[in-house]
């Protein structure tokens, strides 16, 4: 495993565990913002499910159809009461001069709760190299994103090969 995908990958973890404590700290912990007809419940969660509803997911980001992309089940994560599923899509926009072109990681993980299996699976996401966390409903995704890491990675190249 890469360097880079195991800190990003730590990081969706601990930010999930990190809202989870919270959550337990408040006497009326606030509804989860996700609407849990999209995502589910834990009851009944099932691998294939989770890489279903994320492909949904994305096809619901405004983004131009150049852009395609793969979802791939990564591992769990086990925790006391909790089991955290990671998956990554890998986004490319192949052009007739580059067929393979930049590729973009962006990392979801989808919490279930072992003790609680009529809760809502939590889910977030990030973009490789950058530390902010997503939260679907309450982050709007941007096009933008995926072309700045792809024009951030030719820059990048093009300074190693001069």
């Amino acid at each position: 495993m890469e360097r880079n995908e195991a800190a990003e990958l730590s990081l969706l973890v601990k930010s999930l565990r990190f809202e989870r404590q919270l959550k337990e700290e408040l006497e009326n912990p606030p509804p989860s913002m996700m609407d849990s007809t999209v995502w589910g419940l834990c009851r009944g969660f099932t691998i294939g499910q989770g890489h279903f509803r994320i492909q949904a997911y994305i096809k619901t980001w405004d983004i131009k159809p150049v852009w395609v992309y793969n979802v791939d089940y990564l591992r769990p994560e086990l925790d006391d009461d909790f089991k955290i599923h990671l998956y990554r899509a890998i986004f490319m926009a192949p052009t007739a001069r580059k067929p393979i072109g930049d590729r973009v990681n962006i990392y979801f993980a989808m919490e279930i709760s072992k003790t609680e299996p009529g809760a809502p699976v939590e889910v977030r996401f990030i973009l490789e190299s950058r530390r902010l966390i997503h939260t679907p409903g309450r982050s709007k995704f941007s096009e933008k994103w995926l072309t700045d890491i792809t024009e951030t990675k030719a820059l990048f190249q093009r300074m190693m090969e001069s």
